[in-house]
């Protein structure tokens, strides 16, 4: 099956990727609202300001030689100054490298290698692990370090002020990022993209309705991948939104962010929508605020996608995509009024897939697995990208690229997809109840797991365990939490002689809670 959206092919403009997300940035309409707010202390810039402050920086980054087939990594948490680093990269015509900040090391080196990054952009708690990446990666000559650092240039010295450089580039043939793919067996890939790549894809999004100039919006997909990156900051900046940069990684956390910015829509990996549904805490925290939950990188079933959107009354929709796509694909807004939850939908404009049997290449009917084929509407640069021939798996300049995605989908009559995992892996199994998991223990011989009442959360789960042999309960409430979903662990567990039942085998926990004086 190969599908193409009924939606005509949209005209995507020949700009470079500064133009596409700042030109309206001093409209008298949007300069004055905040652009990236970091959700701890609440600073951040506007949108006239973030537009000059990425002139600023641009400049001072041309000043010191910094332009034009430089690649510039960025090794710096989610907050208001990637966007201002990010960005003022791309305007002085150099490539930025963005990298998650949890990536160790060694396969940071790694990268810096392959891409040939010659400029390090980092902050100051990530500077020693930086510096670590650096002795394995001579190439790099220059480092950057927002805050005064020693034996670093601090990056405020590029705030001289001053526009942006006038660099002449041509949009579909110079890169405007470099991006990781996801490893699958294998370290990750660095791919060039070209600013008419870049551009298509936030495109994409700000036309596709999902965010709009009024909203608050939060990824809790870091915004080093290009899922965050073009999915949420870059199409909110052109569309003149507010973006709530949450530097944290905690589910308390992001329910906290999600309440104080009254954030409204709300980009979340599968297991934080599966928080949002199942977590007992959620219920501490005002989210009425929120009109919409993207989930993105993984499958999410249709009933954890339910729950939320039962639970915080607001659609829950399924978003797809991938870094040499430039960012998201599909997204199913139509998920409640058809029924289908569990479904990434049938793609975004101008986006064609198929599914091919990974054995013989052939396309699969509905319903029949395989691997998930993209091709996006952007040509093949047959030009430069990073000042050398055109780096691309398919070697034909000038025509359009079926993208392989490793991961196993497929698609019903109607031309939506269903994605299933990455390939070979199947479906994901489903959570394990933390009573088996217990059970399972070597030192237990039989366990329940019965809600008690609690002050503050109103019923928490507590687990009762009897032992088949020498074991402390802390032991296991750090191993079954540890091989549960965050929504399912448990708090307590106490150790018994016994788990009364009733004749039918049901567990009477009523006695239970009695005898652990958990009883108001």
């Amino acid at each position: 099956m190969i599908c193409t959206t009924a939606d005509p092919l949209p005209v995507q403009p020949a700009v470079t990727v500064s133009r596409a997300v700042f030109a309206a940035a001093d409209d008298p309409g949007r300069g004055g609202r905040a652009a990236v707010v970091d959700a701890t202390s609440g600073r951040g810039p506007t949108h006239a300001e973030l537009a000059a402050a990425v002139g600023s920086a641009a400049a001072g980054l041309a000043r010191e030689g910094i332009g034009p087939g430089t690649v510039v990594a960025l090794h710096l948490p989610d907050t208001p100054e990637f966007a201002i680093a990010l960005h003022a990269v791309i305007a002085a015509g150099a490539v930025p490298l963005p990298m998650r900040v949890t990536t160790p090391a060694a396969e940071m080196a790694r990268l810096l290698e392959a891409s040939g990054a010659t400029v390090l952009i980092t902050w100051p708690v990530l500077l020693d692990i930086a510096q670590r990446a650096l002795r394995a990666a001579p190439k790099v000559t220059r480092v950057y370090c927002f805050g005064a650092e020693p034996d670093v240039a601090p990056f405020a010295r590029l705030l001289a002020g001053g526009a942006a450089p006038d660099v002449p580039i041509d949009p579909a043939g110079h890169a405007a990022l470099l991006t990781c793919t996801r490893g699958a067996g294998a370290p990750p890939r660095v791919v060039p993209l070209t600013h008419a790549e870049v551009v298509a894809g936030l495109v994409r999004i700000a036309d596709a309705g999902m965010i709009g100039a009024s909203d608050t919006v939060l990824s809790a997909v870091p915004f080093a991948d290009v899922l965050g990156l073009n999915g949420i900051l870059n199409p909110a900046l052109r569309l003149g939104a507010t973006v709530v940069a949450r530097p944290g990684s905690g589910r308390h956390d992001l329910l906290r962010v999600i309440q104080d910015h009254r954030v409204t829509v709300a980009l979340l990996p599968p297991d934080l929508v599966e928080t949002l549904a199942y977590d007992r805490a959620v219920g501490r925290y005002r989210l009425r605020s929120l009109r919409a939950v993207i989930s993105t990188g993984g499958p999410l079933s249709a009933e954890a996608a339910r729950a939320c959107a039962a639970r915080l009354d607001c659609p829950v929709r399924q978003a797809y995509g991938l870094a040499e796509a430039a960012g998201v694909t599909h997204l199913n807004l139509r998920a409640a009024e058809e029924g289908t939850l569990d479904s990434v939908g049938r793609g975004l404009p101008g986006v064609a897939w198929r599914v091919v049997d990974p054995g013989t290449g052939a396309d699969q009917p509905a319903y029949q697995p395989g691997e998930l084929y993209l091709r996006v509407p952007v040509q093949v640069p047959g030009g430069t990208l990073l000042g050398g021939p055109a780096r691309r798996a398919d070697p034909l300049p000038g025509t359009s690229r079926w993208l392989p995605t490793g991961d196993s989908a497929f698609a019903d009559e109607h031309g939506r997809v269903y994605i299933l995992g990455r390939l070979g892996q199947g479906r994901p199994e489903p959570p394990a109840e933390p009573d088996a998991v217990l059970a399972a223990h070597p030192s237990v011989r039989d366990a329940a797991v019965v809600p008690a009442p609690d002050a503050d959360l109103g019923l928490v789960p507590h687990a009762f365990v009897v032992p088949a042999g020498p074991v402390a309960a802390t032991d296991l409430l750090a191993y079954v939490n540890a091989n549960v979903p965050p929504y399912r662990r448990v708090t307590t567990v106490h150790l018994v002689d016994l788990i009364p039942r009733s004749p039918a085998g049901r567990v009477q926990r009523r006695a239970l809670l009695e005898r652990a004086r958990l009883m108001p």
